[in-house]
């Protein structure tokens, strides 16, 4: 079976690990990537997968009514390009890994004629637009695989109920012995200007509001007062929209407001993730209502105990108090609380890490 797997953009992040990951590993299927020309293809290369590039078209939700016209007269004529494509290239299925290339994907079904995949690996629109996006799916899609039950269950059409399927994220289990660890720990804190025997506190994901990395900022800034030797590491970058470039202006002057600038670092992208959580002494998940949170189990896998916000697919992962620690999403004093917890309690430092690696393996 030849399968498809399209994504609308080039730009890597976690739904495009994902992705890489699974159709490397697929043994009684050949996966093809339809993708526009960029990081994504060039990943893939590299990997030794098939890659087919696409014209790069990108539209977003807007309350302009000019801009709406033109997005979707933009997403019909991106679509029909994608259905002529998928008719000649011969494949078996179309996955699409996201729920706007499922929508590009099933536009002109009625044309190419393929099974269709929705991969939901976020948390689909509320209102109008989420009530058009669900009949759509009614009528064009084969099955629906969602990355969380929160997920799933905010696809609440009851004709897609029974088309949808539970897949959580997984990993590349990379076990690092106590020297690796210990000469990762070195060289990174080292390259990111940060004392040996600090204690280093990390967030790590895309830079956009619904992350809410200014609550890490608020809660450390309580914490530094305690621990003067604490650090905390913000990685990733703003993607995908502007309000992300102005959200990380905004995190670095709240930083400077806090006279915090030695104290905080902004690292940007990283592809070192399972290095940096050998680095840290604890992970920190702020989101507000995350999909599933794909970090977590990076973290949790290298024994590095995470605190995460309770909602979306967060609950899925952490067992507060035995593999992780959760808490009221935007509750600064609990996450200060939290952070205290566990930076002081060695015991309860060690019971969260080996708890973390059993929960990633199971």
């Amino acid at each position: 079976m030849k399968i498809a797997f399209y994504n609308h953009t080039s730009t890597v992040s976690g739904a495009e690990i994902s992705l890489l990951l699974t159709a490397r590993h697929l043994t009684k299927a050949h996966p093809i990537l339809f993708a526009p020309e960029g990081e994504l293809l060039q990943r893939a290369r590299s990997q030794g997968l098939e890659a087919v590039v696409i014209p790069s078209f990108r539209a977003r939700l807007t309350k302009n009514p000019l801009l709406l016209v033109i997005y979707v007269f933009g997403m019909l004529w991106a679509g029909w390009r994608l259905a002529l494509l998928m008719k000649r290239s011969q494949v078996d299925l179309i996955h699409a890994n996201s729920i706007r290339a499922g929508m590009m994907a099933s536009l002109f079904r009625w044309y190419h004629r393929l099974p269709v995949v929705w991969h939901l690996r976020d948390m689909p629109p509320k209102g109008l637009i989420g009530r058009l996006i669900q009949k759509l799916a009614v009528h064009t899609t084969q099955a629906l695989i969602g990355i969380s039950e929160s997920v799933i269950h905010s696809m609440d059409h009851p004709s897609l109920q029974e088309r949808c399927h539970l897949v959580h994220n997984g990993v590349e289990l990379v076990p690092f012995n106590t020297r690796e660890k210990q000469e990762m720990r070195a060289r990174l804190r080292s390259e990111l200007e940060t004392p040996q025997d600090a204690k280093v506190l990390a967030i790590i994901g895309q830079i956009a509001p619904w992350k809410r990395q200014e609550d890490a900022i608020e809660a450390f800034s309580r914490l530094a007062v305690e621990e003067p030797d604490a650090v905390l590491w913000i990685v990733g970058e703003a993607k995908f929209r502007q309000e992300n470039e102005r959200y990380l202006e905004s995190l670095k002057a709240r930083a400077r407001t806090l006279k915090l600038e030695d104290k905080v670092m902004f690292t940007g992208f990283r592809d070192d993730v399972l290095e940096i959580c050998c680095a840290a002494d604890l992970l920190l998940l702020c989101s507000e209502n995350e999909p599933f949170g794909r970090v977590i189990i990076e973290a949790m896998s290298q024994g590095m105990p995470v605190v995460g916000s309770l909602g979306g697919g967060v609950p899925e992962i952490i067992q507060s108090g035995e593999s992780g620690l959760l808490y009221e999403t935007g509750n600064i004093e609990e996450l200060t609380q939290c952070i205290r917890q566990v930076l002081r309690d060695k015991r309860m430092w060690l019971a969260l890490s080996h708890n973390g690696q059993e929960r990633v393996r199971d």
